[in-house]
């Protein structure tokens, strides 16, 4: 079996879990502050997977470096040591996140854009995606020149692409590369 199916298991569980006990958002939050954590400290992700430490080692080492995650996260990590499972806690981050975002009514997408855009022209594109993904929107903003114009997004791996850059490689694509070679 696949370990993302296996994190994917784990993860729904977890969600259940805290859901049922009406810790929701504590337990996100606590998700959210574990990896922050483990980005700014690898090692401790590397020491949690390490083969030759032990688990009381780890559990140890979860009270005193990630115990401000939360109750939540640190029972899911416990048992994840116990279970000899941490090595897939990145996707089980991964899916609970999904599921969350899911369960808020969120969608996250990456927004590309050749120039920063204006806060009024940002806002009124946010409500248009809002409404078509019947969701709310939080977009992670990207500047790249090299798209020359329009706009790239990215949701749910799915990528809609309106740059110019694009389009200018299409039109090359249809007049058999004549242009520009």
């Amino acid at each position: 079996m696949s370990t993302s199916i296996v994190a994917q298991r784990y993860a729904n569980a977890f969600f259940t879990c805290v859901k049922g006990h009406e810790k929701l958002d504590e337990a996100h939050e606590g998700m959210e502050k574990l990896g922050s954590k483990l980005a700014e400290q690898p090692v401790l992700g590397r020491l949690l997977n390490h083969p030759g430490i032990s688990r009381e080692e780890k559990k140890t080492m979860i009270d005193t470096h990630l115990g401000e995650c939360g109750l939540w996260v640190q029972r899911l990590l416990y048992y994840l040591v116990d279970e000899g499972r941490t090595t897939i806690l990145s996707d089980i981050q991964r899916w609970f996140g999904t599921r969350y975002r899911d369960e808020q009514g969120i969608a996250e997408i990456e927004l590309t854009t050749a120039i920063a855009l204006q806060e009024s022209a940002l806002e009124k594109l946010l409500q248009d995606l809002e409404k078509k993904l019947a969701k709310r929107v939080v977009a992670k903003t990207v500047v790249d020149p090299d798209i020359i114009g329009g706009l790239v997004i990215r949701h749910e791996g799915m990528v809609y692409d309106g740059s110019v850059r694009t389009m200018l490689h299409q039109i090359n694509r249809r007049l058999g590369g004549g242009i520009g070679t």
